[in-house]
């Protein structure tokens, strides 16, 4: 029977660096991403402009917000954005969706700069930077949206038939007030108005990767001659159709509000 013969085998210090360098190679990705995950976690923050404005029309109450997201250590994607209003003597709430995002576009057209917005969700914001948005919120509550629009649906079918060229516009406006149904749509707009003088808390969620949510409070107050000149918008909301046919213009008052954030 041959005799066996074994080889040593033998790496010089070059072959050993060189096959370490690769194993690093290959595990680096995962370290840095596992490092991240455990060590650097995701923060997504919302840093708000100074003002919040605030809105009463024919879609009812709303806001408007806008500033910048944040994402720190990694990139991420903004799901959705919500928000709810809490008034606080009474502790009524305005829950409300994310109606309309508006994100500035800026480009070059013909060498000229040229800015411009779309409506755009979801949407990523870039490791370490800083998004603007402008966001709208609508009233999430089916129920009121769904009666709102009834009312106004009626309001825009009788101003269309009193609307005549040969009638004034305040006879015309008479006319829509003496309706049997306007009164009582008036009582029930002011009741259910939302706005009152009070001081509010405003609770915004952000939802982005892996289904977090991050929740940023900010406080606001109305006063009563705030409100007083607010409540204008119910008979301008209701006088709009009207107006539009007279080609009038329809003046609704907004708010704007300074954002504070709760100690």
């Amino acid at each position: 029977m041959p005799e066996e013969t074994i080889r040593k085998v033998t790496m010089t210090h070059y072959e050993i660096i060189a096959t370490f360098l690769a194993i690093m190679a290959l595990i680096q990705p995962w370290a840095i991403a596992i490092f991240k995950k455990v060590f650097k976690p995701l923060k997504v923050s919302f840093i708000p402009s100074s003002k919040i404005k605030l809105y009463y029309n024919r879609s009812g109450a709303y806001i408007y917000c806008g500033g910048v997201i944040e994402a720190k250590n990694r990139s991420a994607i903004i799901k959705n954005i919500s928000a709810k209003i809490v008034r606080q003597n009474d502790k009524a709430e305005l829950v409300m969706d994310w109606s309309c995002f508006m994100v500035p576009i800026f480009q070059s057209v013909g060498g000229n700069p040229v800015t411009t917005n779309e409506i755009a969700r979801p949407f990523m914001v870039g490791e370490n930077n800083l998004n603007p948005v402008f966001v709208e919120f609508a009233n999430a509550d089916t129920m009121m949206t769904n009666r709102l629009s009834k009312i106004h649906e009626k309001l825009t079918l009788e101003s269309k038939q009193i609307y005549n060229i040969s009638i004034p516009f305040e006879n015309a406006k008479e006319q829509l007030q003496a309706m049997p149904e306007y009164k009582i749509f008036r009582e029930e707009l002011v009741e259910n108005f939302y706005w009152k003088a009070s001081d509010y808390q405003l609770e915004l969620s952000i939802s982005h990767s892996n289904n977090k949510v991050e929740i940023y409070k900010y406080r606001f107050s109305l006063n009563q001659d705030e409100i007083d000149e607010f409540r204008n918008n119910i008979d301008e909301s209701m006088l709009c159709e009207l107006k539009l046919l007279y080609y009038r213009p329809v003046n609704f008052n907004t708010f704007q509000k300074d954002f504070v954030s709760p100690k």
